[in-house]
């Protein structure tokens, strides 16, 4: 185990999720009710910590979007390419 991953969070509060993704708390507020970011993952009373993993991952970007944007993805919507029949 790095030493960078023995002093990752695991459960953090809202102020110190806030302060781990550069942004304010009011913004931090309105992406939660926006579900930008996950909810809570321990909610008791007012005791509340989001799992970190969970929300680095709903943040980080779709595996999808690694590949370059001229690439066309497979699927049914695209055609073969056109060209001379075979004849019968």
């Amino acid at each position: 185990m790095s030493p960078n991953e023995a002093l990752r969070p695991v459960f953090v509060t809202r102020k110190t999720a806030a302060k781990l993704m550069e942004i304010s708390t009011d913004t931090f507020d309105l992406w939660l009710q926006q579900g930008f970011v996950p909810r809570a993952h321990i909610n008791r009373g007012q005791i509340m910590r989001w799992h970190w993993p969970s929300v680095e991952q709903k943040l980080a970007p779709p595996l999808e979007m690694e590949k370059p944007a001229w690439v066309m993805p497979e699927g049914p919507y695209v055609r073969p390419p056109r060209g001379r029949r075979p004849k019968p």
